[in-house]
């Protein structure tokens, strides 16, 4: 099967934020363009999720989701993506397995704010995720002590890496990951759709980061 997907050459770090982006807001472009700059990542995309398995009501439809994706997020080396759709996963683990037989030679690292490391282990088969590619946080507001609290956190404990070496994080083997503390900013999308600025239909649906 031909499938319409990013453009990546072996040996480059490509950085995966997932989520719903229902809507896309501030905080995701503040956190993947802290990410590129903490993370020495080549590239950054935006997988835009066909839905969410943790959440009961379904998103927006993903064709709205991804343009306005294209509107907040115009950076040379962010692009922004429906692969999950067309490769058929919902599933993080899913995702990475497929991603990594399609771009062998292709050093992905997992992105994701504090808040989604502090529920990580929800999400299904978890620790395959930890285990199959090294894992970037980024601080968010009021999600610091309960993401190094987390039982992902505690458990993975021995392969944090500090200072420096999170500029070499996509080069390290999995499992490894890094706590980026970087200023934050105080926006999601839960709070935007709370103000009536993002109507979602009420279905049920199915990934992982919102």
């Amino acid at each position: 099967m031909r499938y319409s997907i990013p453009y990546a050459r072996s040996g480059q770090v490509i950085g995966l934020l997932g989520g719903s982006f229902d809507p896309p807001h501030a905080g995701h472009v503040h956190v993947t363009r802290e990410a590129i700059k903490a993370f020495g990542l080549d590239r950054v995309w935006w997988l835009v999720s066909p839905g969410n398995v943790l959440k009961k009501r379904g998103p927006a439809p993903l064709a709205r989701r991804m343009a306005a994706a294209r509107a907040m997020m115009d950076h040379p080396r962010v692009e922004i993506t429906d692969i999950e759709a067309q490769i058929g996963t919902r599933a993080t683990v899913d995702t990475l397995e497929v991603l990594q037989r399609l771009y062998p030679g292709v050093r992905f690292v997992w992105l994701m704010g504090a808040d989604n490391l502090a529920q990580l282990h929800r999400w299904q088969r978890w620790r395959s995720i930890m285990e199959r590619v090294p894992v970037g946080v980024v601080a968010r507001p009021g999600d610091r002590i309960s993401a190094r609290m987390s039982p992902a956190a505690r458990a993975f404990a021995k392969y944090r890496l500090d200072g420096q070496a999170r500029q070499l994080l996509g080069q390290a083997e999995a499992p490894a990951w890094c706590f980026a503390n970087v200023p934050m900013v105080d926006v999601s999308s839960t709070q935007i759709r709370a103000r009536g600025g993002w109507s979602t239909p009420t279905s049920t649906s199915a990934s992982e980061q919102g």
